[in-house]
């Protein structure tokens, strides 16, 4: 799966479209915060046009059993996809998560600015 982590803006971004297959996904991802647990405490942007078809909720489960120790603030992961009914899902993985909350937009740039401006809410 391609993905950039952007060590500056402590942001991790990957292309689930790259791969098309949520077993391709939860490996590259498993093998990312094993090596680099604290990207589990860093905002995502996870691209997802279009979202592998084969996810199931055991995808989840063994991604929050990997999952490291919770945040000291609360991360987000961000999905970019037109698909208008992945908020459902997105909300069921906010439990699945501890201090991390999972939004979805259009765009890049939109996860990009939503980020920012949850950071910079919390500064102020």
């Amino acid at each position: 799966m391609d993905y950039e982590i952007d060590e500056e803006a402590q942001i991790l971004q990957f292309d689930m479209a790259s791969v098309n297959s949520a077993d391709k996904v939860l490996a590259t991802v498993l093998m990312l915060i094993g090596e680099r647990p604290e990207l589990c405490g860093w905002d995502w942007i996870a691209l997802g046009d279009p979202l592998p078809d084969d996810a199931r909720h055991d995808h989840l489960a063994r991604l929050s059993e990997a999952w490291g120790p919770p945040p000291m603030v609360e991360a987000v992961t961000v999905f970019v996809t037109p698909d208008p009914f992945l908020y459902l899902w997105a909300k069921v993985m906010d439990f699945q998560f501890v201090r991390r909350k999972h939004l979805v937009v259009r765009d890049v740039a939109a996860a990009r600015s939503l980020i920012e401006r949850r950071r910079a809410a919390r500064e102020a």
